[in-house]
């Protein structure tokens, strides 16, 4: 059996290029809607900023020392430096890895890597998630803090959560369940210093999502699908021949479910899922 595909990042990685097209923004986040604000991609930006607006002001004064986790193309690094920040950041994604460092030169170190296989030793005044805690186990993601924080440093993380009312299977959102997220971080030493649920504005989001697959992504790869089974009936074959063999089962039913995306509402995001900006700092 060859290389499984690592679907997700491949999903960011072509994100990063679709989001600058289609809404003209470098942006790869959820963005923050306001009541009766337009939602569309037009208008994605300014929902987009909104967010690194309230992320940034969760931050201690520049020019603390920030390791941005998850950074993906760069984009939260670059706004950190520009605002007098020191930045590293890390993204498992050489794609995005590239990118990064095209936009950052040698201003920032950009590290190809998980976070549980970043080695530098530190220490940062923040360790800073935008969307990327959710990818990391909770207790590789305290040890991995706790290594590389400094003694009065804070943890800021902006992602979605499960609620209680998830009951596992395809649903929109993502993240650890809120409640051993809470116990993990008193467990690992770690207080509030600002928790604000901001889910109402983020689903919002959910709609574009929707859209983008339903009205673009779908019909665009059914048409593509059609004419090459017409004009290239081996090429056709041996394609699908290739997705079985490379692309495990349930990976193919979950990009069939997203294609169709009736799972992928606001109002299912909302029922299933906290999104929440948090700021942390040691007990001690």
């Amino acid at each position: 059996m060859g290389k499984r595909l690592d679907t997700r990042h491949k999903g960011l990685d072509a994100y990063a290029h679709l989001a600058k097209v289609f809404g003209d923004t470098p942006w790869l986040h959820y963005g923050l809607w306001e009541p009766g604000e337009n939602v569309s991609f037009p208008n994605l930006r300014a929902a987009q900023e909104r967010y690194v607006e309230r992320l940034m002001a969760l931050l201690p004064p520049a020019p603390a020392r920030v390791l941005d986790i998850g950074g993906g193309t760069g984009e939260l690094a670059l706004r950190l430096i520009e605002a007098g920040y020191q930045v590293d950041m890390l993204t498992p994604s050489e794609v995005q890895a590239d990118m990064a460092r095209e936009k950052l030169g040698d201003r920032a170190r950009v590290f190809t890597t998980t976070f549980q296989g970043f080695t530098e030793p530190g220490p940062y005044d923040v360790c800073l998630f935008s969307e990327s805690f959710q990818y990391i186990p909770l207790e590789d993601a305290f040890a991995g803090i706790g290594r590389v924080l400094a003694p009065r440093g804070h943890v800021v993380i902006a992602d979605c959560f499960r609620t209680e009312a998830y009951r596992g299977g395809r649903e929109p959102g993502g993240g650890h369940r809120y409640s051993a997220f809470e116990a993990g971080a008193e467990q690992a030493g770690y207080r509030f210093l600002a928790n604000e649920d901001v889910t109402e504005m983020a689903a919002q989001t959910m709609a574009l999502d929707q859209k983008f697959y339903r009205e673009l992504v779908s019909p665009l790869l059914g048409q593509i699908n059609e004419d090459l089974e017409a004009r290239r009936p081996i090429v056709h074959a041996f394609m699908w021949l290739g997705i079985k063999l490379f692309m495990p089962k349930s990976e193919r039913e979950n990009f069939a479910a997203r294609m169709k995306a009736d799972y992928r509402s606001p109002e299912r995001f909302k029922a299933v899922t906290s999104y929440r900006f948090v700021s942390l700092s040691r007990t001690g």
